[in-house]
């Protein structure tokens, strides 16, 4: 379904770490994982609730003016909702997590509803690099602090309407310094996942949904997502790495944090957009919505719920209390009037497509980025092959790249970036060996400006 009108509700809770009598602060949540999880989930599941039941008796006349049938309804939690009571969950865990929040989006009444369900922290252990492959002990774990995005109802759901956004960047919030329990992480045992991307145009444009980048479709709308400091103005992961030309502009931006507001200069939505935050920092925690007029002008919330705050049941017949697992009770759910999504836009420029066949088996596609003034500034290039996955990918210049075909047979692909001769100003240099084509040289010679020469190949 097209969507041309959303409504924000932003799940507004303390995801911070407890604080002792001591003024220590310890990760609150059971001791049994697996009844933690279960009791977050449950938690989580009453807000949608308490958001589904409130619109409903609000859309019964004569309270308000009825909603139009192209709404789509985002909530969105803080970050940290998921993280447990050692900093983060086992990967095996954070699966049971996935899976509980998909199956119960996936529900008929959630049709017309995306969910962002704050972040889930996991973390793994690295293994020794020789057999039998064991865990490193003097290793530091890897830590993922990971957004999932959800479309609701039957026909989205599972995978086919998700995405994944990482976050890049661990602050010296995200974990405790001190130690607070027997399995606490700290701050100094854990190293956050590497990047998923480094800044340039285009490089946060998501090719699979789960690869972490921050630009995404769904529903129709194209979406932008940084995690807390990501969208620090100091940082601003998203602005570092621009749309290419003739792809879609931002229409939405969420910000789940814990510690963080709107920051303008990180806001890259279109005209017209709206960047939406929903942060779970102790005292402070709050949800702004906001629209790229510009100036950026806040949107006055229109209503606030909180969430019934009894104990939780679990499935082994006992209870938890709210308290329990979030320092500050169950929290409020505060609802946003509908808003117009905006029309989409591109971005401008121009960009040159080119196609070389090497052989039977092995195509490259590159694609030369020219600004709105016509001048080059990136290029990217897709490997397709019969022989060889490269799951879609585009690779920026340089590239290095080392795998096998479906028959085990090494494929090696390095390409860079070279001057050109006259009348062009670069070239790109390769050296492939692949299964039945071998090539090392130039493959063509491009043009500093769209206006200039067309490109020259080798082809």
């Amino acid at each position: 379904m097209a969507y041309n009108n959303v409504r924000f509700i932003g799940y507004v809770l303390d995801t911070a770490p407890g604080l002792n009598p001591d003024g220590s602060n310890s990760y609150l949540g059971l001791d049994n994982l697996e009844l933690d999880l279960e009791a977050r989930c449950s938690l989580m599941f009453r807000a949608m609730d308490t958001a589904y039941d409130v619109l409903q008796q609000s859309a019964s006349p004569p309270s308000s003016p009825p909603v139009p049938s192209d709404t789509l309804n985002v909530f969105m939690a803080p970050e940290f909702f998921f993280r447990g009571p050692n900093g983060a969950y086992g990967m095996e865990d954070v699966q049971k997590i996935i899976t509980r929040l998909q199956g119960y989006a996936a529900l008929a009444d959630w049709a017309d509803w995306m969910f962002a369900f704050g972040t889930i922290l996991g973390v793994s252990s690295p293994t020794l690099k020789t057999p039998p492959y064991d865990i490193d002990p003097l290793a530091n774990k890897e830590v993922y602090n990971f957004a999932l995005v959800q479309l609701g109802g039957v026909a989205a759901q599972g995978d086919a309407g998700a995405v994944v956004v990482m976050k890049e960047l661990m602050s010296g919030v995200d974990f405790l310094a001190t130690a607070a329990g027997p399995n606490s992480l700290l701050l100094g045992e854990v190293d956050h996942l590497a990047p998923s991307t480094t800044g340039g145009p285009g490089r946060e444009q998501q090719v699979l949904n789960y690869d972490g980048a921050g630009v995404f479709s769904l529903a129709g709308i194209t979406w932008g997502l940084e995690v807390c400091l990501d969208h620090r103005d100091t940082v601003r992961r998203l602005q570092k790495s621009p749309q290419l030309p003739g792809e879609n502009l931002i229409q939405l931006q969420l910000v789940p944090s814990c510690g963080m507001g709107v920051q303008a200069p990180s806001v890259v939505t279109q005209f017209g957009g709206y960047v939406f935050n929903c942060d779970g920092s102790g005292a402070a925690r709050h949800s702004t919505l906001a629209e790229q007029v510009p100036p950026l002008t806040d949107v006055p919330m229109s209503s606030s719920t909180p969430v019934p705050d009894t104990a939780i049941p679990l499935n082994n017949g006992t209870t938890v209390d709210v308290s329990d697992l979030y320092p500050h009770g169950p929290g409020v759910l505060n609802f946003y009037p509908v808003r117009a999504v905006p029309a989409q836009q591109t971005v401008p420029g121009n960009t040159v497509r080119l196609f070389w066949q090497a052989s039977a088996d092995y195509q490259f596609v590159f694609l030369l980025v020219y600004d709105d003034n016509g001048n080059y500034v990136t290029m990217v290039c897709e490997p397709r092959s019969k022989k060889t996955n490269f799951y879609g990918n585009n690779y920026y210049l340089p590239l290095s790249l080392q795998t096998q075909d479906s028959l085990k047979q090494g494929v090696s692909i390095q390409m860079r970036l070279a001057a050109g001769s006259s009348p062009y100003a670069g070239a790109v240099w390769c050296k492939i060996n692949v299964p039945g084509f071998v090539f090392e040289g130039n493959a063509f010679e491009f043009s500093a400006t769209i206006s200039g020469p067309a490109p020259a190949t080798v082809w």
